[in-house]
């Protein structure tokens, strides 16, 4: 069942166009990642969606009928639409158990008391929930905002930049919080980050969102495998580029794709270590030939100093071919 549906949503702020003919579906229970730079119109497509602004022209269809224009709306927002803003809206002088038990408070006293607690274990937030909200760590800040919008479950989950400003210790609160509401909650859900690697593991599906327009969408798997151009593969990850660009078309391998050779009937690249960079589970080794180009690879140990002569190989299987 498709829920949400956009049909050439296009915004334009002071001459500068945000957005631009930006269309895709999205059906009950599924994820939707919107990765992009900031600036790219993210906030602003999920502030059109949840009804707090206007787009300039397109529509948004919620369950197959076009929703009305906000301005129109005594109240901005949608009852079945709930968007966590990055700026969380919380109530800054109340707990996290009053701030959740807000958007309840027109129901029943049992009901209330039993989804707030069942809220509290979902987001792991038991141990502050008699804290303000103005003294709560971001990522606190950011589950009690999850939390406080699924007080009413909602149809359609907005999230904006989830993971942002967050340390290791709440990112891993938050991608915890994150995966329990996927197991447990109902529902669909568009989130928009800046990072690749939260777009491609929380996501159904991935849109990439450049200046406004969406320039590929689909598969976490397929945008990493096989992206449409050189900005989307750079945007998902690590690349090596293999020669110049011909007729418009740039080679690359991944550097996770590249393995060291001894067979010198398989080398394919041959250089030295310039820089070795350790990444928790793995070693990231920077190489470079004489003619200055570069090939990155990983390894799982500190085997190969800098200054190491390294002959590198892939397979042809691996490379793909992308437009500029």
């Amino acid at each position: 069942m498709t829920l949400v549906r956009t049909r050439s949503l296009s915004k334009t702020f002071e001459e500068i166009k945000v957005l631009d003919e930006v269309a895709f579906t999205l059906k009950k229970g599924r994820w939707l990642g919107i990765l992009g730079e900031s600036g790219s119109g993210k906030s602003t497509l999920l502030r059109i969606i949840g009804r707090f602004i206007d787009q300039d022209r397109g529509e948004v269809i919620f369950k197959n009928e076009a929703l009305s224009p906000v301005k129109d709306q005594l109240i901005p927002g949608h009852p079945a639409i709930k968007l966590v803003h990055q700026e969380f809206e919380l109530f800054p002088n109340q707990t996290v158990l009053e701030n959740i038990a807000y958007s309840l408070r027109f129901y029943e006293p049992g009901y209330r008391n039993e989804r707030v607690e069942e809220l509290l274990q979902l987001t792991r937030l038991h141990h502050v929930q008699d804290h303000k909200a103005k003294l709560l760590s971001g990522g606190e800040k950011q589950r009690t905002a999850i939390a406080k919008a699924l007080a009413e479950l909602p149809e359609v989950l907005l999230l904006d930049e989830p993971f942002a400003h967050l340390d290791n210790w709440n990112r891993l609160a938050m991608t915890e919080a994150i995966a329990r509401l996927r197991k447990k909650q109902d529902m669909a859900c568009i989130f928009v980050t800046h990072e690749a690697s939260d777009a491609l593991a929380w996501s159904d599906e991935v849109a990439v969102l450049r200046n406004g327009k969406i320039i590929q969408r689909g598969a976490p798997q397929a945008i990493y495998n096989q992206p449409v151009n050189a900005y989307v593969a750079e945007l998902t990850g690590s690349v090596n580029w293999l020669g110049e660009a011909v007729a418009g078309k740039r080679r690359f391998v991944r550097p996770e794709k590249v393995k060291l050779t001894k067979n010198p009937d398989k080398c394919r690249w041959e250089g030295r270590v310039e820089t070795v960079r350790f990444r928790g589970s793995y070693w990231e080794y920077l190489c470079v030939n004489k003619k200055r180009e570069r090939m990155d690879f990983y390894r799982q140990k500190a085997d190969l100093p800098v200054g190491e002569s390294v002959t590198l190989t892939y397979f042809e299987s691996d490379v793909r071919t992308v437009s500029e």
